[in-house]
């Protein structure tokens, strides 16, 4: 097994905030696409615009903010267990 057993039992996750992370990248990219396809002069009216731009963008934004307050929550349950079985 790659775990090794309880070598990382009771170590902060991570994987909330690099998921939050991962989340604002998209956003960030959401939000870029979208002006980049208003701005660009295009021969096609169908893709000057993308479908719900801000609305994405302001629900990936929160998305991620929940992964961080979810991650924090979760690591100071975690910390409090941890230093109780000590």
């Amino acid at each position: 097994m790659a775990s090794g057993g309880d070598r990382y039992k009771g170590l902060p996750a991570t994987w909330p905030f690099r998921t939050a992370g991962t989340l604002f990248l998209i956003a960030m990219a959401w939000y870029c696409l979208g002006f980049a396809l208003k701005d660009a002069p295009s021969k096609n009216a169908h893709i000057d615009t993308l479908p719900a731009h801000m609305d994405v963008f302001k629900l990936l934004i929160v998305a991620g903010v929940l992964f961080i307050i979810g991650g924090a929550i979760y690591n100071f349950r975690l910390e409090r267990r941890r230093k109780q079985t000590r």
